[in-house]
């Protein structure tokens, strides 16, 4: 999983990130009340655009979150394991980890600009402690991932 880690937050942090911010930047200070177009189309526009855009994030930054709760269930689920929590405790390291070097690579725009990172790493815990939270929005992974018992 720290392999995974690595590969995730390097990829997403030198492909995913650059394109985002630059899509940031066109928007940035439409949005602003002192902008010298005045025109309440283009601020909602702008505002609608940065709110897509931080949940498409939030959504693409829990995969990673969901994948590391599958992957610590799968391991905690197997004959022998006796101390579950050392896995908890490692997982959490790894993805909050990978989730913190992404977060870290991003511009401070606002709370929408961290909103996305820092829901992500909540949904690890949340994940982690209640799995059936993940049926409804990442079922297909659950499915692709082959764990027994979440999906029915």
């Amino acid at each position: 999983m720290a392999l995974w880690a690595w590969i995730v937050s390097s990829s997403y942090a030198r492909y995913i990130t650059p394109r985002i911010q630059s899509a940031l930047d066109a928007v940035e200070g439409l949005d602003d009340k002192d902008n010298p177009v005045k025109a309440v189309h283009v601020r909602i526009s702008a505002i609608s655009l940065r709110v897509i855009m931080t949940v498409g994030q939030m959504y693409a930054l829990g995969i990673w979150a969901a994948y590391c709760a599958l992957r610590t269930i799968r391991y905690t689920h197997l004959p022998g394991v006796e101390s579950k929590w050392v896995y908890h405790l490692l997982a959490f390291f790894i993805c909050e980890g990978a989730l913190g070097y992404i977060a870290q690579k991003e511009t401070y725009r606002g709370i929408l600009s961290i909103l996305h990172s820092a829901m992500a790493m909540g949904m690890f815990v949340m994940f982690s402690l209640n799995p059936y939270m993940m049926v409804p929005i990442y079922s297909w992974l659950i499915r692709l991932m082959k764990i027994p018992g979440l999906i029915s």
